[in-house]
């Protein structure tokens, strides 16, 4: 039994880094699944598009604003790019401005790639853009003492997961532990077999040494999902307009721990 739960405690661990490199690899941005926004100034949405290169795909897919929009006049018009802006012609009006926020390409097969690119449109072309930021940050929440439930609320399910289990069997393992160690001292008490009593004995402390490292394992783990769940960065999120974000951090110029105040 003992060679069981030494097996039970080092999948524990080896879960737990698997789940951590996991998400360590490079993430599909949740957005690229689709995404829109309206305001009262523009539009925020996502296009996507397949091509022999990826500038080729690029191109496609912002000229999908046109359609999207439906803006098409029957006049002449000419898409130009320039880095992440985006301005759509016809004759000498502008009629279309947008910006690209974010892009993300995954090669298909060989000589073809998908982009997707999350475009901002103005609804009117003499319209300010509204605020918008893509970041993998997000705010402190109390849900970082609760074991696994600031990674899953940050994307990373695969890690919170790995956290939950782990937790599960540490503190399971040290009841398991507990319990075994209380029968074998029982078992002392009850027999005037010296042989027993010393076999016994010796059962009693080997569990209580598991117990110990299960509950050093269990505190471990716990401390580990604290420090990731708020040190680490989870998956890409669009923050639309301006948001206030309240989240300490460690000021060492002084004393103590400082709030930053981000708008």
């Amino acid at each position: 039994m003992m060679k069981r739960f030494l097996l039970s405690f080092t999948c524990t661990l080896l879960f737990l880094l698997i789940g951590q490199s996991a998400f360590a690899q490079q993430q599909k941005p949740k957005w690229t699944e689709g995404y829109f926004e309206e305001t009262s100034v523009s539009y925020l949405e996502v296009v996507t598009a397949t091509g022999y290169e990826r500038s080729n795909a690029r191109e496609k897919a912002v000229k999908q604003i046109l359609e999207r929009r439906n803006l098409a006049t029957g006049a002449e018009t000419n898409v130009n790019i320039a880095g992440d802006n985006i301005s759509v012609s016809g004759e000498d009006n502008l009629i279309v401005k947008a910006r690209i926020i974010s892009e993300y390409y995954e090669r298909l097969q060989a000589g073809t790639y998908k982009v997707y690119i999350l475009v901002q449109t103005a609804k009117n072309p003499a319209y300010s853009f509204d605020d918008v930021t893509i970041t993998d940050k997000y705010p402190f929440s109390a849900s970082v003492f609760i074991p696994g439930m600031a990674q899953i609320k940050k994307g990373q399910t695969a890690k919170g997961v790995c956290f939950i289990a782990g937790e599960i069997v540490f503190i399971g393992g040290a009841i398991v532990s507990q319990s075994m160690m209380q029968s074998n001292v029982n078992k002392i008490n009850s027999t005037h077999n010296s042989s027993l009593k010393y076999q016994y004995t010796k059962n009693a402390n080997t569990w209580m040494t598991m117990r110990n490292v299960t509950i050093a394992g269990a505190v471990a783990v716990y401390l580990w999902n604290v420090i990731d769940g708020i040190a680490s960065k989870g998956e890409q999120h669009i923050l639309y307009g301006h948001n206030v974000y309240v989240a300490p951090y460690t000021d060492f110029n002084s004393t103590g721990i400082a709030l930053n105040f981000k708008f």
